[in-house]
């Protein structure tokens, strides 16, 4: 394993620990405000690495990261309860439901707050509603519907196009449903259907299409090859041959080898200003093909423009995405039951570690609205009114209220018993899939 990867695990437990805290703390300090006694406060599972004890509570990091707990007195129904006035069980149903509330609640509540500094530093927003495909995969959902490098999307299911990252959103999630899109093509605009088929074997959609890259002259040309006879410099932008839209350095070399030394026109853009030059190709006998003499890079265009928006445009902008991430948990089951997502496509904390990690090492703003979004999944997935989260001690609280009375501390353990073993069962599945889709990217 790699330094690299090596990081990106560091990164990743630390994102995810950061998050973990920031729910515990919730339950905690709805616990201290409400007179219950706090038993341990623990970041991870296991064996305590460090603690310290305070006010009767001890602080930990525990071994395993993944997760963490509070502890409070009376709290487990499998445990002796002693019936003190601090204890959770006797305090009234109100103040049992702000601790099991506050934790999820403190995870939308942080969420909120990183978007709303997002939004206000600076987000990358797209800089036109039109999406201008570069690269087409041979054979792939996109081929075969027509499209075709240099055509432009504009509406995609009617509404237009938000940038390259809407798109793959909605191909990711539509495995074998027809997506209905609007393109403008050499002829004109026309309306096509496409169908997204599985990626690999990671259980998301695609449709094979990527955006435009910018193909640049990556080192000093040869003063005696064509391009360098031509004036073409390092770090020139190759904008189009014979006419041709580049999009990909393999459509350069494929027009220049089939000139079969006839001269070609090179269009290129240098410092800001657009140039053009005919050069001749030359045979060249070791790569047995016409070649200028110059040494491509390729990286994608800019398509983004960074957006500061005001304090009180970026709170509301925040609370719409909010809303949004907090939502798109149902709309992605939908799509599961529905066969357009499969099961395989779901990450557990072992994914988690691993994205988290390999998008703080590439752009720590991706990386912060990532924990924004995995912080709000968090706590609406806490809510939801399953036995083991804080939404089924929630459901077990109004069940009290409308019988007057708790469910029997029997069977309280075994539902949770039943839904434990559940989620281990599907928690291995998840982690099964998270290590074997981790193996295939470190190939």
């Amino acid at each position: 394993m790699s330094i690299y990867w090596v990081f990106q695990i560091i990164l990743g437990l630390l994102g995810l620990s950061i998050l973990v805290f920031i729910h515990e703390l919730g339950h905690f300090l709805a616990a201290k405000f409400c007179g219950v006694r706090v038993l341990a406060f623990s970041i991870g599972f296991g064996k305590k690495l460090l603690k310290i004890q305070k006010n009767g509570t001890i602080y930990c990091i525990s071994a395993i990261p993944f997760g963490g707990y509070v502890s409070m007195a009376g709290e487990n129904p499998e445990n002796v309860r002693e019936n003190k006035p601090d204890d959770f069980h006797v305090q009234p149903i109100w103040r049992r439901a702000l601790i099991a509330f506050a934790g999820p609640a403190f995870n939308v509540i942080f969420a909120y707050f990183l978007l709303t500094g997002i939004y206000m530093l600076g987000n990358p927003e797209p800089i036109s509603d039109r999406l201008v495909v570069g690269i087409v995969e041979p054979e792939s959902a996109a081929a075969e519907a027509g499209i075709a490098g240099g055509d432009t999307i504009f509406t995609i299911e009617g509404e237009k196009a938000k940038g390259w990252d809407k798109l793959r959103e909605e191909m990711g999630i539509s495995i074998g449903r027809s997506i209905a899109l609007e393109i403008g093509t050499k002829e004109g605009r026309k309306s096509i259907t496409v169908i997204p088929r599985e990626l690999g074997n990671l259980g998301i959609g695609s449709v094979g299409i990527h955006p435009r890259h910018r193909v640049f002259v990556a080192a000093e040309p040869l003063e005696d090859s064509p391009a360098g006879k031509a004036g073409i410099k390092q770090n020139d932008t190759i904008l189009s041959v014979n006419g041709y839209l580049m999009g990909y350095y393999q459509d350069m070399i494929n027009i220049i080898s089939a000139s079969e030394g006839q001269e070609v026109e090179v269009v290129f853009l240098r410092d800001g200003d657009t140039l053009s030059a005919a050069m001749t190709p030359h045979w060249n006998e070791e790569a047995e093909r016409y070649l200028i003499g110059i040494q491509m890079g390729l990286a994608q265009f800019d398509e983004l423009q960074i957006v500061h928006q005001p304090l009180g445009t970026a709170l509301v902008m925040a609370a719409q995405k909010s809303y949004s991430m907090a939502t798109s948990v149902f709309r992605y089951v939908h799509r599961i039951i529905r066969g357009e997502v499969k099961l395989r496509a779901m990450s557990g904390p072992v994914g988690i570690v691993q994205v988290i990690g390999l998008v703080w090492l590439e752009n720590l703003q991706k990386a912060v609205f990532l924990l924004a979004l995995i912080s709000i999944n968090l706590g609406v997935m806490n809510l939801l009114p399953i036995a083991i989260t804080d939404g089924g001690v929630l459901l077990f609280l109004l069940i009290e209220k409308l019988r007057g009375k708790p469910i029997s501390q029997k069977n309280q353990f075994r539902i949770q018993q039943a839904a434990m073993t559940f989620f281990i069962i599907l928690f291995v599945y998840i982690t099964f899939v998270d290590l074997n889709r981790g193996s295939m990217l470190m190939k």
